[in-house]
C-alpha cells in the first residue's frame, strides 16, 4: 500500500520499502517503583512504568541550567545549582514562554495516551529522561536526544513521551526544551546580547548528558541527536559549531536543515530595534536597550511577541521588512560564520547523518498556522502571494516569473484544487526539500556517511485535518515515538510502520548505519541502485517519491 511506504536512500546505494504487519498488539504502561539517579548535582527520584512487560525508569523536570530569569535573561545558561537530599523528578516542569498556538501544536503532536496541558514559565530549562531498566553489569545503552520543532517560537519537552521508543529499542531517550522566540534568540549583534540563547541551552543540555547520562544507564560515547522542523535545523546548525563538537556522535534531521535560507538572521540589530520600539525600550545604547527589556515581565515580552506577528502572512508589507520568526545569528561563539558557508567548506562534525522530508510538507499544518489563503487562491493573485512570502521561500523578484512558469503554466486558473496543490508543491520544494537535498550534498562532499529518506504516510492527528495521499509536516513524529501503541486506536499496519520507524532510527543511533533489518514477516527491503544527486538537475534521474522527484527535476531555478 503506497501510503505505508517509508523510502530510504543511502548515498549511491538504493531504496528500501517498508511493509506492515497485521499481528501487533497494543502495550500499555503501568506505574510501579521509584528509581533513584545520582547526578553531578544531586540525587533524583523518578518513577518506573511498564511498556508491556518492559520496565522503564522515567525522570521528569530534570534541571540542566539555572533559571534564565532576571539578570540571566539574554545570557548563556549556567550549570544548575546542586541540591541536598532527594529531588522529586516525577512531574513535568513548566514549558518555556511561547506563542499561544504552541498549545495547539502540542495537542497536535502529543504522543501520550492522554494530552497533558502545558503550563508556561520563563524558568523552563529542564529535560526528561526515559531509560530502560538495566541489570547490574549490562552494557550502557545508546542515547537519543530529541529536539522539538516549532518555528523557533513554540515547542515543549512534555509533548513527547519517549517510553515506547526506549522500551522497544533499548535506548535512553532524552527530551529537551529551550528558550523560544524573543527570549531564545534576541540579539543586538554585539556583546550586550549576542543571541543564540536557545542553541546555547541545547549545548548546555548536551553537556549535561555527557556528565550525567551514565547515572541513567546511557552511554555518553553513543549519543544521537534527532529533531524535527526548527529542531532539525538546530541540529544541522550545531554540526557546524565548535561548541557542540564531541557532544554527539550521530545526527538526524527530520524536515529541516541549516541550509534553509532564513535559519540565520542577517541583521539582528534591525530586528532588536523593532522589538525594543514595540516594548517601549528603544535607545541608541544597546546596553540600555537590553537592560530595559530585562525589566519586562514574561507576559509583557509575550505581548511584544504577538505584536511582531511572527510566522503569519503579511500580504501588505514589504517582504524585506517581514520577520518570520526569531532565529540564530552569526555570533562568533556558536557560529563562526553562516552555517551554509561552513557546510560548503566542509567544516562539519564528522558524524553519520540521516535526514529527510515528508512527501507533503506544506499540505495543512503550516498553511493553517500561517493563515495562508489556500481555499481562496486565484491564478492572478498567486504572484502577489509568492512575493509576500519571497524571503521565506528564498525567491527573488527576478525569479518569480520563472517560478510561476514552472509550477503554474499548465494549470487552469479555475481549477482550485490543482492551484492549491501546485502552491503547496512550490512552498515545500523551496523550503524543506531543497535545503535537505543541499545539506545532504554538503555532508557527502565532506566525506561523511549520509542517508536520505522520504516519509509518505498520512497520519491522522488529534486535531481533525483533511485526508491526503501523503505525509504532512510532522506526520512522522508519532511513528518514531510509538504513538500507535501508546495512544491506541491505530491499525495493525500503522503499528507495523511505527515499529519499523523506531527500528530504523534506533539502529542508526546504535551503529550510524541503516543496515538491512529483518524480522519475521514484518519487513521486506528492496534495494535499487541509482545515481543520487547528479551534478545538474535531470528529469527521471531520481528515485520514485513525491517531493524529491519533483524537486530534483525543477530546482534549477533556485
Amino acid at each position: 500500500m503506497k501510503s505505508f511506504k517509508l523510502v530510504l536512500w543511502q548515498m549511491g546505494q538504493g531504496v528500501s520499502d517498508v511493509q506492515g504487519d497485521p499481528s501487533l498488539l497494543f502495550l500499555g504502561a503501568l506505574h510501579t517503583k521509584e528509581p533513584l539517579a545520582d547526578t553531578k548535582y544531586g540525587t533524583l527520584r523518578g518513577k518506573q512504568i511498564h511498556v508491556g512487560k518492559t520496565p522503564i525508569n522515567v525522570f521528569l523536570g530534570v534541571p540542566f541550567s539555572r533559571p534564565p530569569v532576571g539578570a540571566r535573561r539574554f545570557t548563556a545558561p549556567e550549570p544548575p545549582e546542586p541540591w541536598k537530599g532527594i529531588r522529586d523528578a516525577t512531574t513535568y516542569a513548566p514549558v518555556c514562554l511561547q506563542e499561544s498556538w504552541g498549545q495547539v501544536t502540542s495537542i497536535y503532536f502529543n504522543t501520550h495516551k492522554q494530552y497533558k496541558w502545558l503550563h508556561f514559565n520563563e524558568d523552563c530549562l529542564y529535560l526528561n529522561v526515559h531509560a530502560p531498566v538495566r541489570a547490574r553489569g549490562d552494557p550502557l545503552q545508546p542515547v537519543m536526544i530529541w529536539f522539538p520543532g516549532g518555528a523557533f517560537l513554540v515547542g515543549s519537552a512534555s509533548t513527547y513521551d519517549g517510553s515506547e521508543l526506549a522500551a522497544r529499542e533499548k535506548v535512553v531517550v532524552v527530551v529537551l526544551q529551550h528558550r523560544l522566540g524573543i527570549l531564545g534568540f534576541f540579539s543586538t549583534g554585539d556583546s550586550q546580547a549576542r543571541g543564540n540563547w536557545a542553541l546555547l541551552d541545547q549545548i548546555a543540555a548536551l553537556r549535561w548528558v555527557q556528565k550525567n547520562i551514565e547515572a541513567f544507564g546511557g552511554d555518553p560515547g553513543c549519543v544521537t541527536l534527532f529533531g524535527q522542523s526548527s529542531g532539525a535545523m538546530c541540529i544541522s546548525g550545531l554540526m557546524t559549531s565548535p561548541l557542540a563538537r564531541g557532544l554527539f556522535h550521530r545526527a538526524i534531521s527530520q524536515s529541516g536543515t541549516a541550509v534553509f535560507q532564513i535559519f540565520i538572521t542577517p541583521d539582528p540589530l534591525k530586528v532588536a530595534k523593532k522589538i525594543a520600539q514595540l516594548a517601549g525600550c528603544n535607545h541608541n545604547s544597546t546596553k540600555i536597550l537590553v537592560d530595559c527589556l530585562r525589566t519586562l515581565s514574561g507576559a509583557e515580552v509575550m505581548r511584544v511577541s504577538q505584536k511582531m506577528r511572527f510566522f503569519k502572512l503579511h500580504s501588505q508589507e514589504d517582504p524585506q521588512k517581514i520577520v518570520w520568526f526569531m532565529s540564530p545569528v552569526v555570533d562568533g561563539v556558536v557560529f563562526q560564520d553562516n552555517p551554509i558557508v561552513l557546510l560548503t567548506q566542509g567544516q562539519v562534525a564528522p558524524v553519520p547523518y540521516l535526514l529527510g522530508v515528508n512527501s507533503l510538507e506544506f499540505n495543512w499544518l503550516l498553511p493553517f498556522i500561517m493563515k495562508f489563503p489556500m481555499s481562496h487562491l486565484r491564478k492572478e493573485t498567486i504572484s502577489k502571494l509568492l512575493w509576500s512570502t519571497s524571503t521565506l521561500l528564498n525567491v527573488t523578484k527576478e525569479q518569480l516569473p520563472l517560478v510561476m512558469e514552472e509550477y503554474l503554466s499548465d494549470v487552469d486558473g479555475h481549477d482550485q484544487k490543482m492551484l492549491q496543490e501546485r502552491v503547496m508543491d512550490l512552498a515545500e520544494d523551496a523550503t524543506f526539500v531543497y535545503s535537505t537535498l543541499q545539506a545532504a550534498r554538503y555532508h557527502r562532499n565532506a566525506g561523511f556517511p549520509v542517508y536520505l529518506y522520504e516519509f509518505e504516510h498520512y497520519a491522522p492527528g488529534t486535531i481533525v485535518k483533511p485526508r491526503t495521499d501523503g505525509a504532512d509536516h510532522g506526520d512522522e513524529i508519532g511513528f518514531i515515538f510509538g504513538s500507535p501503541f501508546s495512544k491506541g486506536h491505530s491499525s495493525s499496519k500503522e503499528k507495523a510502520l511505527s515499529l519499523q520507524m523506531m527500528k530504523y532510527w534506533a539502529n542508526f543511533a546504535r551503529s550510524g548505519e541503516l543496515s538491512e533489518i529483518s524480522f519475521d514477516q514484518v519487513t521486506h527491503l528492496k534495494l535499487h541502485g541509482f545515481p543520487l544527486f547528479p551534478e545538474t538537475p535531470m528529469v527521471g534521474s531520481c528515485p520514485t517519491g513525491h517531493a524529491t522527484t519533483r524537486m530534483r527535476s525543477t530546482c534549477s531555478w533556485i
